[in-house]
């Protein structure tokens, strides 16, 4: 008897053990269905906030000058005279060097004696002065009587030839005398005629174009005599010379360059998907390697109407290129150093914001999970930036509005969800992209 009671004592505490495991594992049990039932889908949260965003386009180039005149030789030449020096200001128009010309200065020489000689031709044909009027009539009137008194001569040596009286060569020297003073005579009439009542149409044609052919030549010399004789182009600087006056400098060869250091520009290439938010009027800074620590501002001139095909290390890649001015009061930008451009293609401010994973892009529709009242809800929205972090939310949400980054897949509209905060973002706010 005393045995039996000893082993019923030992297994008292063994049941109670496993009871009171059971009951624990019950409430257990009982409180994770509570909590799901009563409390909701665990769910991490945050809030739709304001961040400074702005969008930007990169681009590396090199300065250059927005306008310059590039003086180049063309043909091999020795300069005769220099007027300038580096660094001189000078102004459209003004000489600045004279190669050797020799051939083409005599050939100006004579297109302007030419045309000096057909101009006093042309004048004295349309519009004679009193003087040749005067020796025009005296010329015709005497040139009459001379052609008068043949006639009669030959009317006397005709009469004497039919009465024998002279021989037939006699009379035939005094017909040649008449249609000799007839010719001089018609020769005559016709200069007083034009004289007084101005050149027939044909004449005044052929003086004109004799005329005209004559400017042409001058023109034409004057032309070429000017190739040799480098004048300013424009308003601006020497900024390049290297020869002096005896050099030969040969054809092709440039040997000036002339230019405004305060007028910069910057032309490089967009890529493809970055053109369209590129545009005129837009501003830029501008950072020199030469020039750490510096920036300059810019603004986009031109945007190219036609992209073109680059290749590089046998890749080829689409841009579009682009112009930008510089503005440098400081003069501490040169032409040709290399520069890092940052096109502000949309002004940074204030916007509403999202991280990107709250983002749901199914369905085709652009939808945003929101804790509303305790309830998970899915929200229509429009986006505009992208930032690196953030996505900018321009209708469908406002400031504080409270959103599920990462919903669980199973998540369903209408949903009780039980919020826990996401640890809040260390990123300072999104200047540009």
């Amino acid at each position: 008897m005393s045995a039996l009671n000893i082993k019923t004592t030992i297994r008292k505490p063994a049941f109670k053990i496993v009871l009171i495991i059971l009951i624990a594992a019950l409430i257990i049990g009982l409180n994770l269905w509570r909590n799901r039932t009563h409390s909701g889908t665990l769910v991490h949260t945050t809030k739709v906030e304001e961040k400074t965003m702005g969008e930007k386009v990169y681009a590396s180039g090199s300065i250059e000058l927005q306008n310059k005149q590039e003086v180049v030789a063309r043909d091999t030449r020795i300069l005769r005279q220099l007027y300038v020096k580096t660094g001189d200001q000078v102004k459209t128009g003004q000489l600045l060097a004279v190669m050797d010309a020799l051939s083409e200065e005599k050939a100006l020489s004579d297109a302007q004696a030419n045309l000096a000689a057909e101009e006093a031709d042309y004048q004295a044909l349309i519009t004679p002065s009193g003087e040749d009027l005067d020796i025009g009539r005296a010329e015709f009137e005497q040139a009459q009587t001379a052609y008068e008194n043949k006639q009669k001569d030959w009317q006397r040596k005709d009469s004497l030839y039919a009465a024998g009286a002279i021989s037939a060569q006699e009379l035939e020297t005094a017909r040649q005398e008449l249609t000799a003073a007839e010719a001089a005579f018609l020769k005559a009439q016709k200069t007083y005629d034009i004289l007084r009542n101005g050149p027939r149409a044909a004449d005044r044609k052929a003086a004109e174009a004799k005329l005209s052919r004559a400017q042409t030549a001058l023109q034409a010399a004057e032309e070429d005599l000017g190739h040799y004789l480098i004048k300013a182009e424009m308003d601006g600087a020497i900024l390049n010379l290297e020869n002096q006056p005896g050099d030969m400098i040969k054809a092709g060869e440039q040997f000036m360059t002339i230019g405004q250091p305060q007028r910069l520009q910057v032309k490089v290439g967009i890529s493809e998907a970055d053109a369209a938010r590129v545009k005129p009027g837009q501003k830029a800074i501008i950072e020199a390697a030469a020039l750490p620590g510096e920036k300059f501002s810019g603004q986009v001139t031109e945007v190219a109407g036609l992209a073109r095909e680059k290749e590089s290390n046998n890749t080829r890649s689409v841009e579009v290129p682009v112009q930008v001015s510089v503005e440098d009061k400081s003069g501490r930008l040169k032409p040709g150093y290399s520069v890092d451009l940052e096109i502000i293609s949309v002004a940074a401010k204030k916007r509403l914001v999202i991280p990107y994973e709250a983002l749901d892009n199914s369905n085709g529709k652009k939808q945003v999970w929101v804790c509303d009242n305790g309830k998970a809800r899915l929200q229509p929205v429009t986006t505009g930036l992208e930032g690196e972090l953030y996505l900018e939310i321009s209708r469908g949400l406002k400031k504080g509005d409270i959103i599920i980054p990462d919903p669980p897949a199973q998540l369903k509209e209408g949903e009780k969800v039980r919020q826990v905060p996401m640890p809040s973002a260390a990123a300072g706010d999104e200047q540009h992209d």
